[in-house]
């Protein structure tokens, strides 16, 4: 009888134990609601810009330079919070890392905001009251001959 006590104490009062040992680390980044950014036919559509018919001959950049027209909803942030950054992600255009890139390999789009120039995920600063004038145009590259046909772009405008 003895010896089962001693047993007993010795396992649960004794102060060697062997266990394992795991670091748990969590990290976590808490952001503000973004704003919601899309086109002209209301939220959730693309922003869209059509150049028509671009003839090469006759061709400037000013001459086919269109307004980029998009809208953002920011819900209740946007009267306590007036400043935002604005963003426009795409890949830049091989002969020309300030453009962004098109389906035709020598045409790329100038993207300006209030006639500066926004380069791919470049940041710009603007207030709620005051959103900056988006432009997109064209533009060849000369030392290339262009290839004609249709061509696309795809980026996203963040805030």
């Amino acid at each position: 009888m003895v010896f089962v006590f001693l047993a007993f104490n010795v396992f649960f009062f004794s102060h060697f134990c062997i266990s394992e040992t795991y670091t748990l680390a969590i990290k976590v980044n808490v952001i503000g609601r973004t704003c919601d950014v899309y086109g002209g036919n209301g939220p959730g559509h693309p922003i869209e810009v059509s150049f028509g018919e671009i003839n090469v001959s006759e061709f400037t950049n000013e001459r086919y330079t269109k307004n980029i027209d998009y809208y953002f909803d920011c819900g209740s942030q946007s009267p306590s919070n007036s400043n935002f950054k604005l963003k426009f992600e795409s890949s830049s255009a091989e002969f020309n890392t300030d453009l962004v890139r098109t389906s035709n390999v020598n045409l790329g789009l100038k993207i300006q905001a209030d006639n500066k120039m926004l380069s791919p995920r470049e940041y710009r600063n603007f207030t709620y009251n005051k959103k900056p004038l988006l432009t997109v145009s064209p533009v060849l590259n000369t030392a290339k001959k262009i290839d004609l046909g249709l061509f696309t772009s795809t980026g996203v405008l963040k805030n």
